[in-house]
């Protein structure tokens, strides 16, 4: 699978698409979750009927990402390893030469010429290979730096590791976490051994009859094939070459190719009852309890994403970003493939890195995501990467329409994050960063406040007159108005556009700044009303810049600022969790609709919420559906009086529409939704403040 090609420089493209129908091999078993809780599996896969391309997934199959070339087909590629902290991947092109990119198959790197069988050393910092000689047929094993590289026709190969060649081809390292010896393939006169540097570059055997070393995470075994009776099968043994070697697999098929998971309980593994590469299939081995499974989606040469725990429970500190746009599906952006999402299919977006935001230390990221051009009706569920789909939305639309709405949600251990069209056909997805939290205190702090109006240009509030915003800018002070502190660094405002005239957005952004080109409400024709919640920073006067493109009445809720005091409190996000949801009697006794004038008092706190007592505030993502006429929803904590703000509005019937919402929490975990019109509720939680 590594053809000798000349190096070409094409760009990547990679297609997130759903792995139902795409195997070239026979069905695979539908496999149950990894030891481990592992992350993404990369690895190769047959496209096109024979060639290799390198792709990533979920365990169960789910979140297939292709690696493909500009005209759509393989990467001629192979040999994947995932970098210790699981935010790239190392692969081999056709060329051969060593390239990374992130999980989510953007920002491909060139690492080095003329490589194969790239692994990581334990800290990240170098990868280790096989430089192809001149002969085109042997290798010796050499290391560089784990960055990027100048694009060139001829950048300089590293030096060859031993400076006394071993006699024959080195290939296939693999690096020990505790001794940082690298054990790889010896071949020479017909035989393959496994030998080793000893950890300082002076080449000698290990075990003799070897192939393709892989040694575990602990550094204590090492995984390797050897011939019996005619088929390969895997063997593991000390990885000092000490006692003897366990054998454990069996038949009459071929086994090769053994990567150690993570936790170095199992292996992952190819199997192929011949020689053609077509008949690979990936497998994965349980070895306490030799419990096999196939690979699905078609993957084999599978490596298993080394992940720490998703940063749910992380006390945090905000940091303002923005507002810049990190994906438009339309075009390509944050994605290097342009098109819709198709249905049940999933973006991966790279938040780590990301423009302007720090490649490492984000917790949780706030993003207003927008979708237009949607086939049929559904919603939009974002989550941590490296987690299961929840069962929570955070945008609900009809076909045809273009809707926006506010998300915090906590940034997978890979750095990204996963939005997951949830609908029976295609749509367009754009998201816009408005900020980040970082596990520290180097950001800042938030303090809620009781809903105040500081905006309505219908009765001359927060500006002089009562006439709508058309194609204008509306600079509206916020320090020291509705309890936002005079040292406050940004704003929480629910931002509401009412009376709309034909279609238009509008969008908010710190007074001072150059407008955005981004959005944070968007609306299709005239008689709207429409609410998004927004995270603004403040300008050097304290003030915010709202640009409404077209034409309608703009109301903005101050619901609490970041930075600013002595008292605010910390952001921990949490897994998306359904509270509430009238139509299902979950967080209610009853299964039917919130009547008009009726208030729901809903338990935040306590239970399997995942959120503690004593919390200052949580967010929560509100959505109203199967609305029966105009009506409004408002939030606030239980045991307070009722505010006179909104964080909802709708204009119709059979109308689903949701917002984030922050809301301060009672003194006994509740907060309070009230409707003026018959609706059903729901809310699923994502973070709180405090605790």
């Amino acid at each position: 699978m590594h053809e000798i090609l000349s190096r070409r420089f094409v760009p990547i493209v990679a297609v997130a698409i759903t792995a139902v129908g795409l195997s070239a091999l026979s069905a695979p078993v539908a496999q149950a979750a990894l030891p481990g809780s592992p992350g993404l599996l990369a690895g190769s896969k047959i496209i096109n009927g024979g060639e290799v391309t390198t792709a990533t997934e979920n365990p169960d199959g789910s979140r297939l990402v292709l690696h493909l070339n500009s005209g759509g087909g393989s990467d001629q590629g192979g040999g994947t390893a995932w970098s210790p902290d699981g935010k790239s991947v190392a692969y081999v092109n056709g060329a051969p030469a060593v390239d990374t990119y992130l999980p989510n198959g953007t920002s491909e790197q060139f690492i080095t010429e003329g490589g194969v069988d790239p692994t990581f050393t334990p800290d990240g910092s170098t990868i280790v290979e096989g430089m192809v000689g001149s002969d085109y047929t042997t290798y010796q094993l050499a290391s560089t730096t784990a960055t990027a590289h100048p694009l060139g026709p001829n950048p300089q190969p590293p030096a060859p590791w031993f400076a006394t060649p071993t006699g024959g081809s080195d290939r296939y390292p693999s690096v020990s976490s505790t001794t940082g010896a690298v054990l790889f393939e010896h071949d020479a006169n017909g035989a393959s051994d496994i030998w080793t540097d000893h950890g300082n570059h002076t080449a000698g055997l290990l075990i003799v009859n070897g192939h393709q070393p892989d040694v575990s995470p602990a550094g204590s075994q090492v995984a390797f094939y050897r011939a019996v009776n005619g088929c390969d099968q895997l063997f593991v043994q000390a990885s000092d070459g000490s006692g003897t070697a366990t054998q454990v697999t069996r038949g009459n098929t071929n086994h090769t190719h053994p990567k150690w998971t993570p936790d170095g309980l199992g292996l992952d593994y190819n199997a192929n009852p011949g020689t053609n590469y077509l008949d690979i299939v990936g497998h994965h081995l349980v070895l306490a309890s030799s419990t096999d499974t196939v690979i699905p989606g078609g993957l084999f040469s599978v490596t298993q994403q080394p992940t720490g725990k998703t940063p749910v429970g992380i006390a945090s500190t905000f940091h303002s970003a923005g507002p810049q746009r990190v994906l438009d599906t339309r075009y390509g952006m944050g994605q290097v493939s342009k098109g819709a999402v198709p249905a049940g299919g999933t973006v991966a977006l790279a938040v780590d890195g990301t423009n302007s935001l720090p490649a490492g230390g984000i917790t949780a990221v706030v993003l207003n995501v927008t979708v237009t051009s949607p086939a049929s009706s559904g919603h939009l569920s974002v989550y941590p990467e490296g987690t299961a789909v929840p069962s929570t939305s955070n945008l609900n639309w009809t076909a045809n329409q273009t809707i926006s709405n506010l998300v915090t949600v906590p940034v997978g251990a890979d750095g990204e994050v996963d939005l997951t069209n949830q609908s029976g056909g295609s749509t367009q997805v754009i998201a816009d960063v408005q900020g980040y939290y970082t596990g520290d205190a180097s950001g800042s702090t938030f303090t809620g406040v009781s809903p105040a109006r500081i905006l309505d240009t219908r009765s001359a509030v927060g500006i002089s007159t009562t006439t709508p915003i058309d194609n204008s800018t509306v600079t509206l002070a916020v320090r020291g108005k509705g309890g936002v502190a005079v040292g406050a660094t940004a704003v929480a405002l629910n931002l509401t556009a009412v009376g709309t005239v034909g279609a238009g957005y509008l969008e908010a952004y710190s007074d001072g700044s150059s407008v955005p080109t981004v959005s944070n409400i968007n609306w299709t024709g005239s008689g709207a009303t429409l609410a998004g919640l927004a995270i603004v920073p403040l300008g050097a006067d304290g003030s915010v810049d709202i640009k409404v493109h077209g034409q309608a009445h703009v109301l903005a809720d101050v619901f609490g600022y970041y930075g600013g005091s002595n008292t605010g409190q910390d952001f921990v996000g949490v897994a998306p969790n359904r509270l509430l949801d009238t139509r299902h009697a979950v967080g209610v006794s009853t299964s039917t609709p919130l009547a008009a004038g009726h208030t729901i008092a809903l338990q935040v706190t306590g239970g399997n919420t995942g959120v503690p007592s004593g919390v200052k505030a949580v967010i929560l993502n509100v959505t109203v559906t199967d609305t029966t006429g105009s009506g409004h929803l408002t939030a606030w904590a239980d045991g307070s009086a009722q505010p006179s703000s909104s964080n909802l509005n709708w204009t119709g019937s059979s109308q689903t529409l949701p917002n984030q919402v922050i809301v301060p929490v009672g003194s006994n975990g509740k907060v309070d939704l009230y409707v003026n019109s018959t609706t059903d509720v729901i809310a699923d939680v994502f973070g709180y403040y405090g605790g």
